[in-house]
């Protein structure tokens, strides 16, 4: 089998003041009075589920999970129009997957614009690959398909490069990783969907059952980075 090596809920510290019902008769003078201290303040608590490190994880588990099911869709369509790629089926599909992309770099951007447009670009740049791999398997061409496999080899090695020159706190190698994983599991689904298993669509879901444990990677870099919560 093939190997591709592979982001405060500010807690109210309320101070309660206590106050005594006033007696119809002044108490004598002598008479001792207790006041009672006021209770310590709370430790401010961090708010984990609104928080923009939180929400910087959900939005990038969402759109990975989306990348994952919007490629099967393309390549399931590609396959099913006999490897047309220019049928308006499959360039609909394509158009989505692509929108997906763009969503993705826009993400990234919103927490380093200048990283936004090189982003896109590199995440651009591996669908065509898997696109290769499927027309390589479905015809025979061996050639076509290893290729498709070093190019994505060279692909999560270049990524985590690029991530981890914005991101110092994500580990190049870390990054790689993630996308070798990402590559592993889809390529898994497309030979049982070239080959009419059905196990195709578990296969499917568990390449996207993957993306949150990127989202969590990624998103925490980015949270270590700007000093997000």
């Amino acid at each position: 089998m093939r190997k591709v090596t592979a982001f405060a809920g500010l807690g109210l510290a309320a101070a309660l003041v206590l106050s005594g019902c006033a007696a119809e008769a002044e108490a004598p003078a002598d008479e001792p009075t207790m006041e009672q201290p006021a209770p310590e303040a709370e430790a401010p608590m961090i708010d984990t589920v609104n928080s923009d490190g939180a929400n910087l994880r959900a939005a990038l588990t969402a759109l990975l999970a989306d990348h994952v099911y919007l490629a099967g869709a393309a390549i399931n369509q590609a396959l099913a129009d006999g490897g047309d790629l220019e049928t308006p089926a499959v360039q609909a599909a394509v158009a989505a997957l692509d929108e997906n992309s763009v969503e993705v770099a826009a993400l990234v951007g919103s927490a380093y614009p200048d990283a936004e447009q090189p982003f896109l670009d590199s995440w651009r740049s591996h669908i065509p690959f898997f696109v290769n791999y499927t027309l390589g398997q479905a015809t025979g061409d061996q050639e076509l398909a290893d290729q498709a496999v070093a190019d994505l080899n060279a692909y999560a090695v270049s990524f985590g490069e690029l991530i981890n020159s914005v991101v110092p706190e994500l580990p190049a190698e870390a990054v790689q990783a993630e996308l070798e994983m990402h590559a592993v599991t889809l390529l898994a689904a497309i030979d049982a969907n070239i080959a009419g298993d059905p196990a195709y669509f578990d296969l499917l879901k568990e390449a996207a059952s993957h993306m949150p444990m990127t989202a969590t990677a990624l998103a925490g870099g980015i949270a270590a980075n700007l000093g997000l919560q």
